[in-house]
């Protein structure tokens, strides 16, 4: 039987301050799954990413890469992944073609491939009219494609992407999701961060909740509704806040909220995001923006 691709085991990152980033985390990434991991900032994501990634150690526990213990023989695990980090990371003065041209020939892809490889993500990553210009002169989100590339690059069996569609116009951001989409469809593994309920709905094939360090569910997201309780919610306005009821049925709903007197109201299917708040109780609020995370 063939390893996951990522198997992580009471993972804990405490820091000399006293804070703990992780707490006993323990998760697998099977092959060819795209696993996305919500939370808001400093919820613990990026401190997990890092250690997955061998960049950071964590204070106790195991991570494994196909089967490779990662903490003994990190070289061997990060040959097998490509990496989007948070923070931009490139060099200055290299052109976004020379870019994968050059990163392509360093990874010992044969100059010939390394070429076609590069003309093929310039354009899937629509970066046709950028090719020739230096990376420091992209746009923010420009630069988030750049990376995209450069983790595609050698076609690595797994990508670790930690917040990958931050500062991406909408527009970008679903080209992003086809493409991740498409390599998932190759037989790839794609693990990714977000703070984005839209984005862990439309990708992933199952669904990661950290808060505050420890994750507190992992399932397909029609799990994690079936865990929740309750199929059905009714929202209405009430002292100018909205209330939420949630049923088994919109007809036991809608009973409790005639009983209520209640007039204006609007009946829908429960989401991820009640799944996340129910889990947080309300405290996990998803911030969006490009802050660093604990």
């Amino acid at each position: 039987m063939l390893a996951a691709a990522v198997e992580v085991r009471n993972l804990n990152k405490r820091y000399r301050t006293g804070t703990w980033a992780n707490r006993d985390i323990t998760l697998t990434v099977e092959r060819g799954e795209l696993l996305a991991i919500l939370g808001p900032n400093g919820a613990g994501k990026t401190t997990l990413v890092r250690q997955i990634t061998t960049e950071l150690l964590p204070t106790s526990g195991d991570v494994r890469v196909f089967g490779l213990d990662a903490l003994s023989r990190p070289n061997e695990a990060k040959a097998r992944m490509g990496v989007i980090p948070q923070e931009t990371n490139f060099y200055f003065g290299l052109s976004v073609r020379h870019h994968f041209r050059i990163l392509g020939k360093l990874r010992g892809l044969p100059p010939s491939i390394a070429s076609s490889r590069a003309a093929q993500l310039v354009s899937d990553l629509g970066l046709d009219e950028h090719k020739d210009k230096p990376a420091e002169h992209l746009s923010g989100g420009l630069r988030r494609r750049l990376l995209v590339g450069i983790a595609m690059l050698a076609e690595p069996p797994l990508l670790v992407l930690d917040e990958p569609s931050v500062g991406l116009d909408p527009e970008s951001r679903r080209d992003l999701w086809d493409l991740l989409r498409d390599y998932r469809r190759s037989g790839a593994t794609v693990l990714l961060t977000t703070h984005s309920m839209e984005e862990a709905e439309a990708l992933s094939d199952r669904v990661g909740i950290i808060h505050d360090g420890s994750l507190l569910a992992l399932d397909t997201i029609a799990n994690l509704r079936a865990a929740h309780g309750f199929d059905f919610k009714v929202s209405y306005l009430a002292d100018g806040r909205t209330q939420v009821l949630y049923g088994a049925g919109d007809t036991e709903l809608l009973q409790q909220v005639q009983a209520l007197g209640i007039r204006e109201y609007a009946v829908s299917r429960t989401t991820l995001e009640d799944v996340y708040l129910g889990l947080t109780n309300g405290q996990g609020r998803l911030n969006e923006g490009p802050t660093a995370d604990a």
